[in-house]
């Protein structure tokens, strides 16, 4: 690992609100960055060296600590906060092309954000079933694939910008405007 290059992990894949937090690091933009598929992997490769440091989230203005990086921090070996983003936190419906929100029974995403979208689920797709999901990027991602067992998914809205072959059938679904991440690095 060169110091000169920074090397950051973040909870991945590519497009999670944790990696827009990450690029609000300086010159992390230019930095190597390596999604890791959950928290745990992330702080592991900070102890062990293969990262310089690790974007993770800990704590959301709705839904309280991200207990997932809460037992990761104090499971292992010692680690500091070099710094804190917070992020404002929207979401979007997004599907394959040609899927319609009436056509959508079953809607993948990560906890939090179900949570953090329950009423307009409710109001607008009241008989969706939930499909958890690794995170709100992994869930979209996950619609692209041929063997997919859910029709659309909550991510973010850089996911459906970024990403060809998703579909936004709605915009700003979250149930608290003001809502917020705080991830530390």
């Amino acid at each position: 690992m060169s110091a000169s290059s920074p090397t950051y992990a973040f909870l991945g894949p590519q497009g999670t609100f944790t990696e827009a937090a990450l690029l609000q690091v300086p010159d992390a933009g230019q930095a190597t960055r390596v999604p890791a598929s959950n928290v745990n992997a992330a702080l592991d490769w900070v102890r062990d060296g293969s990262v310089h440091a690790a974007m993770v989230p800990i704590e959301n203005s709705v839904e309280g600590g991200v207990t997932a990086t809460l037992d990761a921090i104090a499971g292992g070996g010692e680690l500091r906060i070099i710094r804190e983003v917070l992020v404002p936190i929207s979401f979007v419906l997004v599907a394959r092309p040609g899927v319609r929100l009436a056509d959508v029974r079953r809607v993948s995403t990560h906890g939090h954000a179900w949570a953090q979208c329950r009423l307009w689920m409710d109001a607008n797709i009241p008989s969706a079933e939930y499909v958890p999901g690794p995170s709100t990027a992994a869930s979209a991602l996950g619609l692209l694939e041929e063997d997919c067992h859910y029709d659309a998914a909550i991510c973010a809205p850089l996911v459906a910008r970024e990403q060809p072959g998703l579909s936004v059938l709605a915009e700003d679904i979250g149930d608290n405007p003001d809502a917020v991440t705080r991830f530390i690095l």
